[in-house]
């Protein structure tokens, strides 16, 4: 009769199983030691039904895609910052277009609102206004 190989894991769940079938409700912990006991036999292999397995590989799962990796690429390659400063430009056209996120899209509009603020208090505590809520 060949001897079955076993793992510490699998040896963990039979020990389990075992105690389950006699009416108690075991944890981990007390299964342990036993079994601890066990696999030291099955490592020697001077244990009478098992012998030492090897762990089953799983595959893993892929890396979802990011979102910088699914938007499409520039192939003429970025626009100049000259060409970006003008004034005809309106942001709410391009944010139409564009796939943002309402968060995203509020925070930019916020940020082009004050844009075209003149003077006063930002409301950042710092007189005369700070660099940020200059821009």
């Amino acid at each position: 009769m060949s001897k079955t190989p076993v793992t510490w894991l699998e040896l963990i769940k039979m020990k389990l199983n075992e105690e389950k079938k006699n009416g108690n409700s075991p944890s981990i912990g007390d299964v342990v030691p036993a079994a601890k006991k066990e696999w030291v036999e099955i490592k020697n292999g001077t244990h009478s039904k098992y012998i030492q397995g090897k762990a089953k590989t799983f595959a893993r799962k892929g890396k979802k895609n990011s979102k910088k990796s699914m938007t499409k690429k520039n192939t003429k390659g970025a626009a100049s910052a000259s060409a970006i400063s003008g004034e005809d430009i309106d942001i709410h056209a391009i944010l139409a277009k564009a796939k943002v996120c309402k968060k995203c899209r509020k925070s930019i509009e916020k940020v082009m609102n004050k844009k075209e603020m003149k003077g006063g208090n930002c409301g950042c505590g710092m007189t005369g206004g700070c660099t940020t809520c200059a821009i």
